[in-house]
């Protein structure tokens, strides 16, 4: 189950692919737009684990998609500029960002208002961009899939 997740988290973020949205990019917040969706992405994988993994088994699997992001960090991320440990601190902020208002019904919505507050406050993406934003976030960040396959996997 673990490594069927990861291949439905997103890698690298780039200034193209935002663009396909219309969304205005820059190379150098490549690095900065993918970390904050991987958090994202995250903070999502582990709600799902929650809602359909047995509790003895949940952190053993999130803990493993750990894993395989870790072994893919600088190459499938592309990430540099901060170190994995303390890349998890900063995931686990954001987690805690987002669980407020994402472990409601109709939170998918509302912690997707809560990462473009974040992205935009971040000076990631403009004002004018918010609602492209929203378009990306449910095909970069596939909630039903990750649903779907934890739900075969009971």
């Amino acid at each position: 189950a673990a490594d069927a997740l990861y291949q439905l988290i997103p890698r690298r973020v780039s200034v193209e692919l935002l663009s396909e949205y219309g969304i205005e990019g820059q190379a150098e917040q490549e690095e900065t737009m993918t970390r904050e969706l991987l958090s994202f992405t995250l903070y999502w994988v582990s709600a799902a684990i929650n809602a359909h993994i047995p509790r003895k088994y949940r952190e053993v699997l999130f803990q493993r998609v750990l894993e395989l992001i870790q072994a893919g960090w600088t190459t499938e991320f592309k990430i540099e500029s901060i170190k994995w440990e303390d890349y998890l601190v900063e995931m686990e902020e954001r987690r805690a960002r987002y669980a407020p208002v994402g472990d409601y019904e109709g939170g998918a919505m509302a912690a997707s208002e809560e990462i473009s507050d974040l992205l935009e406050n971040e000076g990631l993406i403009q004002p004018e961009d918010r609602p492209k934003l929203l378009v990306l976030l449910p095909d970069l960040v596939p909630l039903d899939k990750y649903q779907d396959l934890l739900s075969q996997c009971v």
